[in-house]
C-alpha cells in the first residue's frame, strides 16, 4: 500500500508539470488548397478587370541626349550625343538630359475624352509635343541650384490639336539634382492615356491589392489575438511579426497613391520596402525553424542573414533586391519543411508544399512578382499559416483540458487512498450531544432543509444540525455529491441502475437507494469507472 501512495504522489506531480502529446487534428489539405485556389483566380480577375478599363499607349524606344550647358531650345538639342535606348534604362548622371521618342496616334479612333502623358521618374522635367511646350514637373537645370524638384507621378494634358496620326515627337527635358540616394530606375514609365490625376491612376493600379488587404489585416487581427491566448512557452509572435510587416509594406506601396510626393522621396519609399521585405523573410523563417526545429535557430537565421544580405548587395534593381530579400528566407524555410517531412512530420509536408508554391511562383515571374501576385500568394500563404495557428491552439487548449484533468483524478485517487490509510473524523451535532465520527462509518447524506440526516452504515439515522453544502465542504474526497439533496459514501457503492429520464439509482451496500440527477449523472459515471 505504501508503494501504491508514493505512485500516486509521484504522478500528481508530473501530471502538474508536463503532460504528454497528443495528435494534432489533421487540415483538410483539399479545402485549405482550394480557398487559395480562389483567392489566386480572383487576382487574376481583378488584375484584368483594373487593365482593360482604358487604353494604353507606351513610351519605350526613345533617344536620349545629355546635354552639359542648358540649352534652351529643342531645336538646339545636342543630337550628335544621342544614342538609342528604353526609357527604363536612361540615367540623367547629374546633366541635362534630353528623351526623344516618336509615336503614331489617330485621334478619330474612338477617342472621346481628353488624353494627359502619365509619367512617373525621379527627375523634374519639362514636357514638348511637336515642338510646343505642354507641361512641366518641376523646372529642369543643368545644375542643382538651378532644379525646382517634381512630383513622382505626374500627368500632363495633351491637347489633342497637337497630335498627328504619324509620326508625332515627343521631348522631355529633364534633370535629377535632388536624389537623396541614387539607387538607379530614374524613369518607371511614360504613357499616353486618359486624362485623370497621377493619384487615381496610381491607385487604380494598386486596386487589385485591396482583397489581399483586407485578408492581411483581418489575419493580423486574428493571430494577434491567438498569441495573445497562448501560454508563454507556446505563444507564437513571429507570424503576427510576419503578417504586420507585409500589411506595412503594402500600405508603403498603396500610399504612392494617396500622398504625392517629390521624386527625391522615393529611394526614401523603396529603402522602406526593400527593409520591410527583408524583415517579414527572416520572420517567416525563424516561424518555420522554431515550429519544426528543437536547436540551432541562431545558427539558421544567421546563415539566411547572410545569404539575403549577399543576395541584395548583388541585385541589379531595388526590386530584384526585394524579390531577394523574400526569395532566399523562403527557400531556406521550404528545404527545412520538406527535411522534417522526411522525417514523417506530416505539417511540416502541408507547409513545404505551401512554401514550394510561395517560392516557385516568384521564380517564375520576379520582375512583375511585386506588382500585384505578391500580395495575394503572401495573403493566400499566410491563411495557411492562420490556419495552422489556429489549429496549434486548439491542440494547445486540449493539452491543456487533458492534463488538468488527469491532475485531477491523480489528485482525487491519492486523496481518497490516504482517507483509507487514515479516515479522518468530522463532528456531528445530534441535538443536545456532540460527537466525533469517522467518515468511513458514515453510507450517506441527505438533505432536509436546514439539517441533514445523516445515514451511518449500521442503519442508524443522525440528525444534524447544518446545511448539506456546508456538509459538502468538509467531507474528504471519497464522498461524491450525485443529486440535490444526496451525498454518498463511494465506499458503499454496489451498483448504479440508469433510468430512462437520463438519471438514475445508486444501490448501497446498506440496500438504501439513493436516486442520481440527469444533471450530475455524467460525473457519478466518470468516478465509478
Amino acid at each position: 500500500m505504501q508503494a501504491v501512495g508514493f505512485f500516486l504522489q509521484v504522478a500528481v506531480k508530473r501530471s502538474r508539470s508536463h503532460y504528454s502529446t497528443i495528435a494534432t487534428p489533421k487540415l483538410s489539405a483539399f479545402r485549405a488548397i482550394s480557398f487559395i485556389f480562389l483567392v489566386i483566380i480572383w487576382s487574376a480577375f481583378s488584375a484584368s478587370v483594373s487593365a482593360n478599363g482604358f487604353n494604353k499607349l507606351f513610351i519605350q524606344e526613345v533617344m536620349v541626349c545629355y546635354d552639359k550647358q542648358e540649352t534652351q531650345s529643342i531645336g538646339a538639342i545636342p543630337r550628335q550625343n544621342c544614342k538609342k535606348t528604353t526609357l527604363g534604362e536612361v540615367e540623367p548622371n547629374n546633366s541635362l538630359t534630353w528623351i526623344v521618342a516618336t509615336f503614331d496616334l489617330d485621334t478619330t479612333k474612338g477617342i472621346n475624352k481628353p488624353l494627359g502623358l502619365f509619367f512617373s521618374a525621379k527627375a523634374a522635367a519639362e514636357f514638348y509635343l511637336n515642338g510646343e511646350l505642354i507641361g512641366r514637373n518641376g523646372y529642369p537645370s543643368v545644375e542643382k541650384k538651378g532644379e525646382r524638384a517634381g512630383a513622382m507621378d505626374s500627368v500632363i494634358y495633351i491637347p489633342l490639336e497637337l497630335i498627328k496620326k504619324q509620326q508625332n515627337e515627343l521631348v522631355i527635358k529633364l534633370s535629377a539634382h535632388h536624389g537623396i540616394v541614387n539607387l538607379g530606375g530614374f524613369i518607371q514609365r511614360a504613357i499616353i492615356t486618359h486624362y485623370d490625376s497621377p493619384q487615381n491612376m496610381v491607385l487604380r493600379h494598386y486596386l487589385p491589392s485591396l482583397l489581399p488587404l483586407g485578408v492581411l489585416v483581418i489575419g493580423l487581427i486574428f493571430s494577434s489575438t491567438l498569441a495573445a491566448l497562448q501560454s508563454k512557452n507556446q505563444r507564437n509572435v513571429l507570424l503576427p511579426l510576419f503578417t504586420l510587416f507585409v500589411v506595412l509594406q503594402l500600405l508603403t506601396e498603396v500610399s504612392r497613391g494617396l500622398i504625392p510626393y517629390d521624386y527625391s522621396y522615393h529611394d526614401i519609399r523603396l529603402l522602406f520596402i526593400l527593409l520591410l521585405g527583408t524583415l517579414s523573410g527572416q520572420c517567416l523563417l525563424l516561424h518555420i525553424v522554431k515550429s519544426f526545429l528543437t536547436k540551432a535557430h541562431r545558427k539558421y537565421f544567421f546563415l539566411s542573414m547572410l545569404l539575403t544580405l549577399v543576395g541584395i548587395y548583388l541585385g541589379e534593381s531595388m526590386e530584384s533586391k526585394t524579390v531577394i530579400a523574400i526569395q532566399v528566407p523562403a527557400w531556406i524555410s521550404f528545404i527545412i519543411a520538406a527535411y522534417q517531412a522526411f522525417q514523417k512530420n506530416e505539417a511540416a509536408a502541408r507547409s513545404a508544399i505551401a512554401l514550394l508554391v510561395f517560392s516557385s511562383a516568384i521564380a517564375i515571374q520576379p520582375d512583375k512578382f511585386l506588382d500585384i501576385y505578391f500580395y495575394y500568394f503572401v495573403a493566400s500563404l499566410l491563411l495557411f499559416f492562420f490556419i495552422q495557428h489556429a489549429i496549434a491552439y486548439k491542440t494547445e487548449r486540449s493539452l491543456k483540458l487533458v492534463a488538468q484533468s488527469r491532475a485531477e483524478r491523480l489528485q482525487q485517487a491519492l486523496d481518497e487512498y490516504n482517507e483509507l490509510q487514515q479516515p479522518s473524523k468530522i463532528q456531528i451535532n445530534n441535538g443536545q450531544k456532540v460527537e466525533w465520527t469517522s467518515c468511513d462509518y458514515i453510507c450517506c447524506l441527505k438533505g432536509a432543509r436546514d439539517y441533514v440526516e445523516i445515514m451511518m452504515s449500521d442503519n442508524r439515522c443522525i440528525l444534524h444540525n447544518q446545511g448539506l453544502a456546508v456538509m459538502e465542504e468538509k467531507l474528504p474526497a471519497t464522498f461524491l455529491r450525485v443529486h440535490r439533496s444526496f451525498i454518498v459514501n463511494k465506499r458503499f457503492i454496489q451498483s448504479l441502475e440508469k433510468l430512462p429520464s437520463g438519471g438514475g439509482n445508486l444501490i448501497l451496500t446498506t440496500g438504501v437507494t439513493v436516486p442520481v440527477s440527469r444533471r450530475i449523472m455524467p460525473k457519478v459515471k466518470s468516478q465509478l469507472t
